[in-house]
């Protein structure tokens, strides 16, 4: 991969994951579907870092039924985006993000994609 001379943090791929599972001291909090920008990181060993996150999820709604003050509890699906946290940055989605980039940097699956894509570049 030395051949290829690509400015770092300017060549990226979309990944689509599905069923990322999120395990902390063995307790199971989620699978998670989405896709993740993966970006080069450094030219020379073509690795990558994750750069933003985009989760596949529901959201609840109400909705009001003929202005009569009804709501129905209605779920549609939406996305969250998550971008690459501050290192201080301890909020629920900035460790919602570590977890997912952790899972994501031992993913092999991950790993081989980046490199073929970046091969074929």
């Amino acid at each position: 991969m030395n051949a290829h001379h690509f400015p770092a943090d300017s060549w990226s791929i979309e990944y689509e994951f599905e069923d990322l599972e999120i395990c902390e001291d063995g307790v199971f909090f989620g699978s998670f579907n989405g896709t993740a920008e993966l970006a080069l990181n450094d030219p020379r060993d073509g690795d990558f870092y994750v750069k933003s996150i985009a989760i596949q999820g529901v959201k609840r709604e109400r909705q009001t039924i003929g202005g009569y003050g009804l709501t129905i509890p209605k779920r549609i699906e939406d996305v969250m985006l998550l971008r690459r946290p501050a290192p201080d940055n301890q909020s629920f989605a900035a460790h919602l993000f570590r977890r997912l980039e952790s899972t994501l940097y031992a993913s092999e699956h991950a790993r081989e994609q980046f490199a073929s894509e970046l091969e074929a570049a």
